[in-house]
C-alpha cells in the first residue's frame, strides 16, 4: 500500500488544497502586472475612507450559557443593576466576548456595568469581572462585581481604537449566575458621532485605514491627523532591483515628523517598510500611542468571497514543539494573535506567517528583535493584519528620534507553496546576510560542546581545542567555535569577564586560533555581551551601563546597548581577538529575557522607548561587526532559536535551530517548518551521531559537527565520504523549497522535502520511512519541475540512476524504501542528451 499525502496526518489537508492551480488571468504578464499592480496600490496612500454611512459593527464571539439579549436581561426581563432599570444595553452572561469593530475611529465609551438583578441573583449571587480590550492593549478592567450592587459607571478613553473587545469574566469562583449586563453603553466615534451599543448593527466591519500603519498622537489617529500635515515624497531607484519611496508627514504645532521609508522589489512581489518618528520640535511631543508600522486588510481575487487560512509557526522552543506549524481558517468573527513578550523574537511565535485568501497568498515577516505582536482577523473574506511592538506609549524629547519593527509583505498569486517558494529566494537575494559581499551556502562547521553532547564547556582548553582542529581539518570543516566557559568565571557565572581562563588558555586564544589557520580553517568564540552577571568585571567597572528589572541588587543585569560607550566597549573587546589570525567567527547567544528589564526602566510616558533604543543600539552594533569585517562569520544563538527574525537574518549567517538537539524526527520536523520561510543556510543543527539517519535528519542546515574526531576510534574515512556529499550538494538547499509530506512528528509517517534550484533547473529529494512506518513506498508530486524536461534521478543510497520526463514527475512520484528507519536522498537535473 502506498501512502498518499492525504494519510499523512495534521497538515495533510493543507498540502491538499495548496495543490496546483492556475486561472487564465494569472498567467504570464498578466500575473505579473497583477503583483507590480498591488505593490503600487499599497504605496498609494491616503487610502480612500470608509464608505458613506459605514459604522460600528458588533459580534458576538463567545458566551458560555444562555444566548445573548438586546434591551433585555438573558432571562429575558428588563436590564436591571441593583435598584436602576435600563432601557438600553446588553444583556450576557459569562464567560463572553463582544467584539465591536468601526471603520471610524472610537474615541470613548461610557455607560453602565454590573451583575443583573434577577430571581437567580437575588441574595447576592453572580460574580463577574467586565474587561475592555483593544487590539494592541488592555483599556480598563473592573474590580469583582458582585449580585445586588449597585451599577458600576464606565467611562473609558479608547484612543481611536477601531476594534474592541468587551469580555466578561467569571470571578474564579465558577460561572453560576454570573449573568452580566452592559447598560446604556454608547460609543462615542472620533467625528462626534454617538452611538447606543445595543442598536449598532451586527456583523463585522471593514478596518482598512488610510495608511498601512496606524498610530495616535495626543489621542487621535494617524488617519484623522496626516491628511493635515505637511507631507513630501521622494522616490529614487535602490540599484536594478528595488525602488525606495520615502514619505514624511511634519506636524506644524509641535514639531513631530513621522517618516516611512518603503522598499519595492522588482524582481519579487514585495514591499518592505520602516516607520520612524522624530521630534523637531523645542518642547515633548504629545503622546504618541498604539504604534502599528503594519496595519492593512489584504484581499482575495473576488473581494468578501475567500475563505481566510492562517499558517502560523510555533517558536523556537526547547522541545518537540520547535518550530510546528499550525493552520487556523479565520471564517466569521475568529481572529489570531501572535507574538512574544519575553523581549527575544522567535520565542513564543515565528515572526514569520502567511494568510491564504482563495487564490492569493501574502506572508507577512516581523523585523524586531524584541517584544512584538499581531492580530489577524477576517473581515468580509479579507484579513484585517496589524503588527508592532508589543507596547508603545511615549513621548518624545526634542531632537530625539526612534524607529519601529521593519515590515516585509509579499503577495503571491496561484498556488501557495509558490508563495513560500518565492519568499525564500526573496530572503536570500535580499536580506540573508552575505560574507565579503556574496551570499553564502551552509555553513559546515564545529561548535567543539556539541562533541560532549552539548555540556562540554568549562571543561575545554588549549590542548583539547587544538586536537580537534586538527582532526576536523581534514574532515573538510570550514571553522571551529569554542562555546562558552573559555572566559574568567567559567559558565554560566563568568558572562561578564571577557578574557581568558589563565588555567585553560595560559597564552590566551592565539595559540588556537593559529591552530586553525595553519590548518586552513576559521575560528571564533562564544559570547554573551548582553547578559552580566553581578560581580564581573563588567558589573564592578561600569554599573551605571548595567540595567536592573527592579529595585535593589539582583545576579544578573542587562547590558545597555542603547549607549555608545557600551557598544564601543564590546566592539573593542571582540576587535582584541578579530586581530588573532585565524579569528573570524563571532557567536552571540543571549539566555535571558530582556523584557522585564526595559519596562522596569520606562517611565509612565516612555513605554516602550527603552526598548526600542536598546534593539536599535544593538543593531548598530551587530552591523559595526559586519562592515568591520566583511568577511567574517556572524552566528547568533539566544538560548537556541528565540531571537530569528527578519533584522537578525539581515545580520548574522547562521543562527541555531534550538537548544534541543539530537532527535531525528524533531529535527526533520523543525527543519519541514523553517524551511518553507528562510534558505537552509540561515539555521544550524548540531549532529553527534555519525549513522545516515541522523546525519540526512540534519542534512538540509548549516551542519553544526559535534563527532569527538580526535577519537583514536573515529571513523575518519566514513566521516569525510559523508560530508564530501554534503559540501556537493548543499548548494541545491538556497533556491525553492517544497514540502512533499504534511508536517508530522510521528514515527508512524513519512516525511518528504523537495528543495529545488530554478536557476539550475536541479534539486533534491530527502525522504524519511520512519522507524514505525508500515509502509513501503511513499507517492509524491514534484515542483519548479519542467514538463518537457527529461531529468535524471540518483539515489544517495544505492547509486541508482534513473531517467523520468518532468511531466511525469509532475503528476506522480513512487519512492521505495524497503525497510523501517530508512532514508534516501535523490538528486536530480537536466538528463544529457
Amino acid at each position: 500500500m502506498i501512502p498518499r499525502m492525504m494519510a499523512m496526518g495534521l497538515t495533510a489537508a493543507a498540502l491538499a488544497m495548496a495543490a496546483p492551480s492556475m486561472h487564465a488571468w494569472q498567467s504570464g504578464n498578466t500575473m505579473k502586472a497583477s503583483t507590480e499592480n498591488w505593490a503600487e496600490q499599497l504605496l498609494a496612500y491616503p487610502y480612500p475612507g470608509p464608505p458613506e454611512g459605514a459604522g460600528p459593527m458588533r459580534a458576538l464571539v463567545r458566551q458560555d450559557h444562555e444566548k445573548l439579549q438586546k434591551n433585555r436581561s438573558i432571562l429575558g426581563t428588563p436590564l436591571r443593576i441593583g435598584s436602576r432599570t435600563f432601557a438600553h444595553g446588553l444583556g450576557t452572561h459569562a464567560n463572553s466576548l463582544i467584539r465591536v469593530t468601526s471603520p471610524v475611529p472610537l474615541a470613548a465609551l461610557g455607560g453602565w456595568i454590573g451583575v443583573d438583578a434577577n430571581e437567580r441573583t437575588a441574595g447576592g449571587a453572580g460574580s463577574v469581572v467586565f474587561v475592555i480590550r483593544s487590539a494592541t492593549r488592555e483599556l480598563f478592567r473592573s474590580r469583582v462585581i458582585r449580585g445586588g450592587q449597585e451599577a458600576t459607571a464606565l467611562d473609558v478613553s479608547l484612543g481611536s481604537a477601531r476594534a474592541l473587545d468587551l469580555i466578561v469574566e467569571d470571578a474564579g469562583d465558577g460561572q453560576t449566575c454570573d449573568h452580566a449586563d452592559w447598560a446604556d453603553v454608547t460609543l462615542h466615534l472620533s467625528d462626534g458621532t454617538e452611538l447606543r451599543l445595543a442598536d449598532i448593527g451586527e456583523g463585522v466591519a471593514d478596518l482598512s485605514g488610510r495608511y498601512p500603519f496606524s498610530f495616535t498622537v495626543g489621542g487621535k489617529s494617524a488617519d484623522e491627523l496626516l491628511p493635515a500635515w505637511h507631507a513630501g515624497r521622494e522616490t529614487r531607484p535602490s540599484g536594478t532591483d528595488k525602488v525606495t519611496t520615502v514619505d514624511t508627514w511634519s506636524d506644524p504645532a509641535s514639531g513631530l515628523r513621522v517618516q516611512l521609508e518603503a522598499v519595492r522589489f522588482k524582481d519579487f512581489p514585495a514591499v518592505e517598510w520602516l516607520l520612524t518618528f522624530e521630534n523637531r520640535g523645542s518642547a515633548d511631543t504629545p503622546l504618541i500611542e498604539d504604534v502599528m508600522p503594519l496595519d492593512v486588510t489584504l484581499k482575495g481575487v473576488v473581494p468578501g468571497a475567500e475563505v481566510c487560512r492562517l499558517y502560523r509557526t510555533h517558536g523556537g522552543t526547547p522541545d518537540p514543539q520547535q518550530f510546528e506549524m499550525s493552520v487556523m481558517d479565520l471564517g466569521g468573527v475568529k481572529s489570531a494573535d501572535l507574538g512574544s513578550n519575553s523581549g527575544r523574537s522567535s520565542e513564543q511565535d515565528f515572526p514569520f506567517f502567511k494568510i491564504e485568501l482563495g487564490s492569493v497568498s501574502y506572508i507577512v515577516a516581523v523585523g524586531w528583535s524584541g517584544t512584538w505582536r499581531s492580530h489577524v482577523s477576517a473581515v468580509g473574506g479579507a484579513a484585517h493584519v496589524a503588527a508592532g511592538q508589543s507596547a508603545t506609549r511615549f513621548v518624545l524629547r526634542p531632537g530625539e528620534r526612534v524607529r519601529t519593527p521593519r515590515m516585509l509583505v509579499l503577495r503571491s498569486p496561484g498556488d501557495t507553496l509558490e508563495a513560500n517558494a518565492s519568499f525564500r529566494r526573496l530572503i536570500y537575494k535580499h536580506y540573508a546576510a552575505r560574507r565579503s559581499g556574496k551570499p553564502i551556502l551552509p555553513l559546515l562547521f564545529s561548535n567543539t560542546c556539541f562533541t560532549r553532547g552539548g555540556g562540554w564547556l568549562n571543561e575545554c582548553n588549549a590542548e583539547n581545542q587544538i586536537s580537534l582542529i586538527n582532526a576536523y581539518a581534514p574532515l573538510g570543516l570550514e571553522a571551529v567555535i569554542t562555546d562558552a566557559g573559555w572566559f574568567e568565571g567559567g559558565w554560566p557565572d563568568g558572562a561578564g569577564n571577557w578574557t581568558p581562563r589563565k588555567d585553560a588558555y595560559p597564552d590566551g586564544m592565539g595559540p588556537v586560533a593559529a591552530a586553525a589557520a595553519k590548518r586552513g580553517m576559521t575560528y571564533g568564540l562564544w559570547f554573551e555581551p548582553e547578559r552580566v552577571m553581578a560581580g564581573t568585571q563588567l558589573h564592578r567597572e561600569h554599573p551605571e551601563w548595567c540595567l536592573a528589572s527592579g529595585p535593589g541588587n539582583q545576579s544578573v543585569y542587562l547590558a545597555n546597548f542603547a549607549l555608545p560607550e557600551v557598544r564601543t566597549h564590546f566592539f573593542q573587546i571582540v576587535k582584541g581577538f578579530k586581530d588573532l589570525p585565524g579569528f573570524r567567527v563571532y557567536r552571540q547567544d543571549f539566555n535571558m529575557h530582556p523584557g522585564p528589564f526595559w519596562t522596569y526602566n520606562d517611565a509612565p510616558d516612555r513605554v516602550g522607548i527603552t526598548e526600542m533604543k536598546y534593539v536599535e543600539g544593538l543593531y548598530a552594533y551587530w552591523d559595526s561587526l559586519a562592515e568591520a569585517w566583511p568577511d567574517g562569520i556572524r552566528e547568533e544563538c539566544a538560548s537556541g532559536g528565540h531571537r530569528i527574525d527578519l533584522e537578525t537574518v539581515k545580520r548574522f549567517h547562521i543562527h541555531q535551530k534550538t537548544d534541543y538537539w539530537f532527535d531525528n524526527e524533531v529535527d526533520q520536523a523543525s527543519i519541514w517548518s523553517l524551511s518553507q520561510y528562510l534558505p537552509n543556510s540561515a539555521f544550524v543543527a548540531p549532529i553527534s551521531r555519525l549513522d545516515e539517519y541522523t546525519f540526512r535528519s540534519v542534512f538540509p542546515t548549516s551542519l553544526c559537527i559535534g563527532w569527538i574526531a580526535d577519537d583514536a576510534e573515529f571513523p575518519a574515512r566514513r566521516a569525510r565520504q559523508m560530508l564530501s556529499r554534503y559540501l556537493a550538494l548543499r548548494h541545491l538547499l538556497v533556491g525553492s523549497y517544497y514540502p512533499l509530506t504534511g508536517y508530522s512528528r510521528s514515527t508512524r509517517d513519512w516525511m518528504a522535502m523537495q528543495f529545488h534550484r530554478p536557476d539550475l533547473d536541479a534539486g533534491l529529494i530527502i525522504v524519511y520511512r520512519r522507524k514505525d512506518s508500515p509502509y513501503r513506498s511513499l507517492e509524491v508530486s514534484l515542483r519548479g519541475v519542467r514538463p518537457g524536461t527529461t531529468y535524471e534521478i540518483r539515489s544517495e543510497t544505492s547509486g541508482t540512476v534513473t531517467r523520468v520526463a518532468g511531466a511525469s514527475l509532475r503528476k506522480q512520484m513512487i519512492i521505495s524504501l524497503p525497510e523501517p528507519h530508512m532514508t534516501d536522498i535523490l538528486v536530480y537535473g537536466k538528463a544529457k542528451p
